[in-house]
């Protein structure tokens, strides 16, 4: 039982970090735009993002492919990496988006989540459907927390906005962190 609550706080830990800059965004969009357009765009994004990354997960399983899964982690080692170089240069290439329909919300945090499938679909693949099932339960606590603070935090925005964005600054470590979990971390597991 203990192992299934350390792995979804895991999963809820590593959704988290991977959706700071999505946090930000939906403090700038609910200042803006209605609050329940930008709650909606963002749970419908995650839940595309954390389906896909399960489907993905599942297809590793059933195609052999599992042996190589730990290899996954070269993409969120990767990520971490050029997030820390893009902080040592000085660069930040993402920016407020034009507000618009709900389609747009989501595609919005859709491109934003890319570092969330990266990293949640080898946790996926890398363990069994009942610890699969609880690294979900773990993402979706975690995203109902991001939600609730975002909501809380609407009118508070212009105060919390700049520390939550500074708070962004540690994802690139939790990626190269996770990264490398996932890399040292065996197929074993799974059986």
């Amino acid at each position: 039982m203990i192992e299934h609550i350390l792995f979804g706080l895991s999963a809820a830990i590593v959704t988290v970090s991977t959706n700071l800059d999505n946090l930000v965004v939906m403090f700038g969009l609910i200042m803006v735009m209605e609050t329940r357009r930008v709650v909606i765009g963002f749970a419908v994004a995650q839940t595309i993002v954390l389906s896909l990354a399960l489907v993905i997960a599942s297809g590793l399983d059933q195609s052999g492919f599992l042996n190589w899964v730990g290899y996954l982690g070269i993409i969120p080692l990767c990520l971490g990496l050029y997030g820390i170089w893009q902080q040592i240069r000085g660069t930040d290439s993402r920016k407020m988006p034009d507000t618009g329909a709900i389609t747009s919300v989501v595609a919005l945090f859709l491109s934003l989540s890319i570092d969330t499938m990266v990293a949640m679909t080898p946790l996926f693949a890398d363990s069994t459907p009942a610890f699969r099932m609880t690294a979900l339960i773990g993402a979706a606590c975690a995203l109902a927390g991001l939600i609730s603070v975002a909501s809380w935090g609407a009118p508070r925005a212009q105060v919390l906005g700049p520390r939550f964005a500074r708070l962004d600054r540690i994802a690139p470590y939790i990626m190269v962190s996770v990264g490398l979990y996932i890399l040292v971390n065996s197929p074993t597991d799974v059986l």
